[in-house]
């Protein structure tokens, strides 16, 4: 993939690129097909974060276990 350079005026809002999106299709996205989509990103966040904890907690269980044989303290 190429990488493509584009020089812009911050004050000048003519100079910015113009976007690529098939305006067609974002009118005619209903609110029930954005209240889905947010379902299926909050859903797949919240597995995220279990997948995260359970290797997290796999990592520190792996921390606790002895090496070998270890003398106690008198």
């Amino acid at each position: 993939m190429s990488t493509t350079h584009v020089r812009i005026d911050p004050g000048d809002p003519t100079t910015f690129p113009a976007g690529r999106i098939d305006v067609a299709k974002v009118d005619s996205t209903t609110e029930e097909e954005i209240r889905l989509q947010q379902r299926e990103d909050d859903t797949e966040q919240i597995q995220d974060v279990a997948r995260d904890a359970r290797r997290i907690r796999r990592q520190l269980d792996a921390g606790r276990r002895p090496a070998g044989r270890q003398e106690e303290d008198p």
